[in-house]
């Protein structure tokens, strides 16, 4: 029984946690629409959305590691690292691509500013994912 209400408790918090984050999120996105809605500085603007982004993927992850069963944690361990590497081949792959459009176009923030903006959604998917775990 007593296993029964600290898994209850343990449950909640992390719901609890789940939606904070959640909305932290939306937020982020009506910020970065906003600011997007501008245009000024868009660069700047999804620059700061990615590393926004970046920061919240880290925090959500150092709170789940800290929330899980050890098995449950070498299993999102794995994940993780499975997931970063997708990651590291997805932004070579957009850097790659930036880098010969740069040769064609006058232009380079708004390639800079729309593989910036790539990123930021490869991270808010990772986001997303670890939110409903």
């Amino acid at each position: 029984m007593r296993n029964l209400v600290l898994f209850l408790l343990v449950f909640l918090c992390t719901k609890a946690y789940s939606q904070k984050q959640q909305s932290a999120l939306d937020t982020l996105e009506t910020r970065y629409q906003q600011c997007l809605g501008n245009n000024q500085h868009m660069y700047n603007c999804a620059v700061t959305y990615y590393k926004q982004l970046d920061s919240l993927l880290n925090h959500t992850l150092q709170h789940l590691y800290s929330s899980l069963t050890p098995g449950r944690q070498q299993q999102l361990q794995a994940e993780q690292g499975a997931w970063e590497e997708k990651k590291e081949e997805y932004f070579k792959k957009i850097d790659e691509r930036v880098e010969k459009m740069h040769k064609r176009t006058m232009e380079g923030l708004d390639d800079d500013m729309i593989s910036t903006d790539n990123k930021a959604a490869f991270l808010k998917a990772r986001l997303r994912t670890l939110l409903n775990i």
